[in-house]
């Protein structure tokens, strides 16, 4: 990433720098680089600064933005949805949250640096009419308290006077961003502000080459095998095929792309078929995964054994957990990264429910969207992050804009299985279950492979009172995967809790590897009805262990829930038996 440094953004170090053109105290000298990030982590470790957690959230936001050369995206509004948590129609003109913020945070830090004058170094200043933070050398006073409002990097002034409002036009992009019901193409419209700001680290999607070895005898098994495992791949639509022999390599910035050769060698008997792989990256050539899938041939057609073989190793190398997206998630980038590990980000921290990791993800979709409008897998994601923003923050707006997303990502790529999953969530977080199913049942006829999409659907399918549609759905999903998928599970797991059969569905509950909290729930609930009371605090001693936020986990399961109103009872009869505390019913777990 081209990273802006201080001396290319206000001058050379050692510079005297007026306050009208940076905002930097007239007279006041800017310092190094190096100079002002150790200020910047000594000022965050010293127990000295008497700061409240909400104003080092403010601190340590400006400041990284600063450090990854995000500078002219430090915005009254940026900081009021990420720091402070205000929704997305967050209007800086008619709420000042910020803007009050930001001038006791100012009066805060002059009096820290009041204190420690004689000690030498740097100091940190945040100028009226901007949130960059500036360093400066602690000798020079601060910039004075009477000075004009000054204006920010497109003209106008983000901390507005009483008698100065922002231009109409940005009055109008915050009332844009604030409906919740907006057609597409104004949504994106909206977000068309972040592309004016600095360079973004971009990523694309990953690169694999294939390559086939098979003995002569098995030969046009595995050139079959090869092409419907380049088929399965594409379909998921997290990687990209690279033609040509696997051991050229790609033209790209190393940093922003990357590619991973598959070495693949089939097998077949009479009995079984098999596929042996190994991903390495072409880069340095270092071989990250190996392993090997077989498929028995007895009671089905060899051809279905092969398919079988095929979607199992397509969703493990190009789900977006799978082991090809785990890599890339991986790599050291910037937070602010967008693009391809951005999604990755997103549809991680959705699956996680990962508060922080949502914030983040939020951003960098926006900026992501900005920069490409027609990026349906952003746009998918997005949805997908505005839903559980909605349902954490109690904000409905959140959906109705997620909405209108996972619509537009599914116009611009119909098959795409990320844009699926995005109407099935949101439109099943609305109520509208007919659609939610049918944009599911859609995704999955065009991506058979997409385990982890059928599990998804199987739940909405279960939840709705489809008992047995759902039931089905999960087990065939378990089928394609060739292991437990969680959602698929927890199906499952209901299921028997549903029939009463309390001691199956603790059976299944222990055989989820690490499994989440909502499943870990559910298996204490089954515990407790089976009446074995040490046993159970037992079980809630061990669960609390692995997950503090029980309770909440408890509430979120139910906020909002649909559930049919004998499953509703016995789970608030089963949780409550657990000790565990029971809010009203009402989340899905789902999506």
């Amino acid at each position: 990433m081209r990273q802006r440094t201080f001396a290319t953004a206000y001058g050379r170090t050692g510079v005297r720098c007026g306050m009208a053109a940076n905002g930097v105290s007239s007279g006041a000298r800017v310092v190094g680089e190096d100079e002002a990030r150790a200020e910047a982590e000594r000022l965050l470790a010293d127990p000295r600064l008497h700061i409240s957690e909400r104003y080092r959230a403010f601190l340590r936001y400006i400041i990284d933005a600063r450090f990854e050369g995000r500078s002219d995206t430090i915005k009254a509004y940026s900081i009021a949805v990420d720091v402070f948590n205000r929704p997305a129609s967050f209007d800086p003109s008619s709420d000042p949250i910020v803007r009050i913020e930001a001038t006791r945070l100012r009066e805060t830090l002059q009096k820290y640096y009041g204190q420690i004058a004689d000690e030498p170094g740097a100091r940190l200043d945040i100028p009226r009419g901007r949130y960059v933070p500036v360093f400066v050398e602690r000798d020079y006073p601060p910039f004075p308290e009477d000075e004009d409002e000054f204006q920010d990097v497109d003209g106008a002034s983000d901390e507005p006077t009483q008698t100065a409002s922002p231009p109409d036009g940005r009055k109008r992009r915050y009332a844009i961003l604030g409906g919740t019901a907006l057609a597409a193409v104004t949504l994106v419209g909206s977000l068309a502000y972040l592309a004016a700001g600095p360079t973004h680290l971009d990523t694309q999607k990953p690169f694999v080459a294939l390559s086939m070895n098979a003995s002569p005898q098995d030969k046009a098994g595995g050139e079959a095998v090869m092409e419907d495992l380049a088929v399965s791949l594409a379909r998921f639509g997290t990687v990209r095929l690279k033609s040509g022999a696997s051991g050229s390599r790609v033209p790209r910035d190393a940093v922003e792309q990357s590619l991973y050769d598959i070495d693949l060698r089939y097998a077949e008997d009479e009995n079984s078929v098999s596929l042996w792989w190994q991903v390495s990256e072409a880069a340095s050539g270092e071989a990250v995964w190996t392993d090997e899938e077989r498929r028995g041939v007895a009671g089905e057609s060899r051809d279905e054994a092969m398919r079988d073989l095929v979607f199992a190793v397509s969703r493990r190398l190009a789900r977006p957990a799978g082991i090809i997206n785990s890599m890339e998630l991986r790599r050291n980038l910037p937070v602010s990264t967008t693009g391809n590990v951005c999604v990755l980000r997103g549809e991680f921290a959705v699956e996680q429910r990962d508060a922080v990791g949502l914030k983040a993800a939020r951003s960098c979709l926006m900026a992501t969207i900005a920069a490409d409008p027609t990026d349906s897998d952003a746009m998918a994601t997005l949805a997908r992050v505005y839903v559980w923003t909605g349902r954490a923050t109690g904000d409905d707006s959140y959906f109705g804009r997620g909405l209108e997303l996972a619509n537009r990502a599914a116009t611009l790529s119909p098959s795409s299985p990320r844009a699926a999953l995005a109407q099935l969530g949101v439109q099943y977080q609305l109520g509208q279950n007919e659609i939610s199913i049918a944009a599911g049942r859609r995704g999955v006829a065009l991506n058979p492979e997409n385990a982890d999409l059928l599990a998804k659907l199987s739940m909405v399918v279960f939840l709705t009172g489809h008992w047995d549609d759902g039931v089905h759905l999960a087990r065939q999903a378990v089928e394609i995967a060739g292991q437990p998928i969680r959602d698929a599970s927890f199906v499952l797991i209901l299921d028997e809790y549903r029939q009463r059969r309390y001691a199956e569905a603790v059976f299944l509950a222990r055989q989820v590897v690490a499994p989440d909290a909502p499943t870990t729930v559910l298996k204490l609930a089954a515990i407790a009805r089976i009446g074995d009371r040490p046993v159970t605090e037992q079980e809630i001693a061990a669960a609390r262990l692995q997950h503090p936020d029980l309770e909440r986990t408890v509430a979120a399961m139910f906020s909002g829930a649909r559930y049919d109103s004998n499953l509703r009872d016995a789970l608030r009869a089963g949780i409550s038996e657990a000790g565990l505390k029971m809010p009203e019913l009402a989340s899905n777990h789902a999506m």
